[in-house]
């Protein structure tokens, strides 16, 4: 059934599956760190496994609307068993509330967060989609695409930092949820089949041998050169070294000490 979420004066519906038994499922992610490529393989899976998908961020996203707007919203109304939510780049911190999300099974990826500041800034300077024409999230993707077209890297990077410290100290507790899944990026960049089992695993489905094949061929993206206006621009992990300064590494070394302690980053 269709459950509509008023938000200003817009009214947005999201098909969310009733009447469904068991866990509700999460696909958690931060900007830049693998999450298109967690939230498309969490899509096909669960699709195979007639398991009903909603994108909270995306749709609201699509319809001009920014993370701070359904932030501040109550969405519990969209959490029902054996839906699977996907999408979410921040801690989504008043679905985390729930009973449905504390109960629910999760999987998340992170990623050293000097290169996804990297790949974030040439995300934003040419290469990510934009919201939806004549809206408010519209006109600050625009802003937020000059910015970064103008701005150089090193003191780009160092004003955006305090942003992915603040986004992966919210998913503290996830690190330690038995109900869990933790994905490193540099782990499995590299070895997306191995990644696509342990999900299934975790999340008790399955899929056959040439289903995963077709996945594979969809997600395991290597570009052959780097092309900043593609997004997938480059996969390997240490690009920050090769894109920044070595000062400007040393600062941000020191403003994410906490952060890298945490998620295991020297």
């Amino acid at each position: 059934m269709k459950v509509p979420v008023r938000v200003e004066n817009a009214t947005i519906e999201f098909p969310v599956y009733q009447g469904g038994t068991g866990p509700s499922y999460f696909c958690l992610g931060v900007r830049k760190s693998g999450s298109t490529m967690l939230h498309r393989i969490m899509n096909f899976l669960a699709n195979r496994n007639h398991i009903n998908v909603v994108d909270v961020p995306s749709t609201f996203f699509r319809n001009g609307f920014t993370v701070a707007h359904w932030q501040a919203l109550d969405l519990e109304p969209l959490l029902a068993p054996a839906n699977c939510y996907i999408g979410f780049r921040t801690f989504p911190d008043t679905i985390a509330q729930t009973e449905a999300y504390r109960d629910g099974l999760k999987v998340f990826m992170f990623r050293d967060p000097r290169d996804a500041l990297v790949s974030q800034y040439y995300s934003d300077a040419y290469s990510h989609d934009l919201p939806k024409q004549d809206s408010e999230g519209h006109e600050l993707f625009l802003k937020k695409r000059e910015e970064a077209q103008q701005a150089d890297i090193d003191a780009w990077v160092l004003e955006k930092v305090g942003g992915i410290r603040k986004t992966l100290m919210s998913y503290k507790d996830a690190l330690s949820d038995p109900k869990c899944l933790v994905l490193r990026y540099e782990d499995y960049v590299f070895q997306k089949r191995r990644m696509i089992m342990k999900i299934m695993n975790h999340f008790g489905w399955t899929t056959e041998p040439g289903r995963i094949n077709k996945l594979l061929a969809e997600v395991d993206v290597m570009p052959e050169g780097e092309d900043k206006s593609r997004f997938v621009r480059k996969v390997i992990p240490g690009d920050h070294n090769a894109k920044l300064k070595n000062e400007t590494v040393r600062r941000l070394n020191k403003k994410l000490a906490e952060v890298m302690e945490l998620y295991d980053y020297y």
